[in-house]
Order: C-alpha cells, then structure tokens, then sequence
C-alpha cells in the first residue's frame, strides 16, 4: 500500500500572522530610522548656529590681531581699527604706520559688518544684545570691550547669535575671544 502525501499550503492564520509581523518590523524600523533623522537635524542645526558665530569670531580676530590701532565704539556695538602700511614685498612698513584705509566692525541691526572704504561684508547674522542662556535669561551684553588703558592693546569680543532651526526651535550660539594687538606703535617701540 503506497502512502499518499498530502500537500499542504499555508493557512490564513499563518498568512496573517505573517504579515503583521512583518508590518511591526517595518514600521519599527521606520520609527527608528525617523528618530535618528530627526536627532540629526537638530545635531546639524546645532553645528551650523555654533559654527556661524564661531566663524565671526575667528574673521574679527584675524583682523583685529595685526592692527596698530583701535579705537572701540562707547556703546560696545563697533570698533575702528588701522592696519600698518606694507611695502611692495608685503612687509611691514617699520615703524609701524597707517595705511590709510579706513576699516570698522559694526553691528547693523542683528547683523555684523566688516566695512572696509565704505563696503560692508556681512560676517554673522542674527546677533542678539541679550544672552538668552545667562543667569537671569535677558543679560545685556557689548560685543567689544577693553581695558581702560589710554593704548589699547586688546580687545575682548562676544558674539551671541539666535537662528531659526528645525521645527523652528530657536538656537543660540556664543563664542568670545580676547584678542592681542601685535603691531601697536606705542608698545612695540
């Protein structure tokens, strides 16, 4: 006598139970990959807010490190600043004298300028006079600062910016940076 065999297929409760499990995977996997897209947005919001005031800081100071002359603003909002004349090779000019081109850093508005004969470069926008993540949450704050001496042989900035980032959350970026004026006539002599 032969044994039949039976084929069998899959019942529907197999089916089902199937695919709902694998509808859980998916969108498991989906929650997830959607969370870590989310954490990476504010990550790179993040970055780019520090990076922008950062960035500001690092062109204020290359500039302001070889001045001779500075002369910050009474309200801390600008400063003025000359750099040395150079001679054909690109050396300085010694002793150190002007070069006679006029140069300021300005807040504009929520914008800082470098203006040089009267052209503006923007350098950082979105700058704000209050420190939002200070003690009391509204602290005033000057961009330029410096000691009381009659030379002035550095200048300490601070730059607290606001901007708009994923899901319009509101992030603040600060960097401050004393600078040390190398070709000041008065001390280099």
């Amino acid at each position: 006598m032969r044994k039949r065999r039976s084929i069998r297929g899959v019942s529907l409760l197999e089916t089902l139970t199937a695919a709902v499990m694998t509808v859980m995977v998916l969108t498991a996997g989906v929650g997830t990959l959607l969370m870590g897209l989310n954490s990476w947005a504010r990550g790179q919001g993040h970055i780019e807010a520090e990076s922008e005031a950062q960035e500001a800081v690092r062109i204020m100071c290359q500039k302001l490190r070889e001045a001779c002359q500075v002369n910050v603003d009474a309200n801390g909002l600008g400063l003025s600043y000359q750099m040395p004349a150079v001679d054909n090779n690109g050396d300085y000019v010694v002793p150190a004298v002007w070069d006679g081109v006029t140069r300021r850093i300005e807040l504009d508005g929520s914008t800082l300028n470098v203006v040089t004969n009267g052209r503006y470069r923007p350098i950082c926008t979105g700058v704000i006079l209050t420190d939002p993540d200070s003690a009391n949450g509204t602290s005033p704050y000057t961009i330029f600062s410096c000691p009381a001496n009659s030379v002035v042989n550095q200048v300490t900035m601070e730059v607290v910016a606001q901007r708009n980032s994923y899901r319009a959350v509101n992030l603040t970026s600060r960097a401050k940076e004393t600078v040390y004026l190398r070709n000041v006539p008065q001390i280099a002599q």
